[in-house]
């Protein structure tokens, strides 16, 4: 997910270079582009996260039921009982490791979606904050000429 963040970071910074920085239509723009993004990233990502819910889920019971059989089939062999034991172990520890990178995975990309969420947030101020000032800009001008033309004398 790193990658999001660099494209990104890519895309603010082109839109910088480019002569952009300012204009709020193109930080609108920009905003809602990444909004998209982190929405469809948001979306795949718990779509994978419960899938792999799903399988790692089947994975177990499969496991179990393995077990179950290989235990039922060695009932006069305590040594294999043993070997089945330890290999179910390893299959559950295999399973719940699976589980366990899968939820680092998860809450990374749920904090590098977070990240774009902020520089959305951040984008959107700078709009607002860019029309804002274009306003007061164009408020003082006409301010200004307007002076002028109440300074000259009427009729030049």
């Amino acid at each position: 997910m790193q990658t999001v963040l660099a494209v990104s970071a890519v895309c603010l910074m082109a839109a910088c270079v480019a002569g952009c920085g300012g204009d709020a239509r193109v930080e609108l723009s920009a905003a809602d582009s990444i909004d998209s993004l982190a929405n469809a990233l948001e979306l795949a990502v718990r779509e994978y996260h419960d899938d792999l819910a799903v399988n790692d889920d089947l994975r177990e019971s499969a496991a179990i039921a393995a077990f179950v059989t290989r235990i039922q089939a060695a009932t006069d062999d305590p040594a294999e009982q043993e070997r089945h034991v330890a290999d179910f172990t390893a299959a559950l520890a295999r399973v719940r490791q699976d589980r366990r990178v899968e939820w680092t995975r998860f809450t990374a990309t749920g904090d590098n979606i977070d990240t774009l969420r902020e520089i959305i947030s951040g984008l959107r101020r700078l709009a607002i904050e860019s029309l804002t000032l274009r306003d007061e800009a164009r408020r003082y001008i006409f301010s200004l000429i307007e002076k002028h033309r109440s300074s000259r004398p009427s009729g030049t």
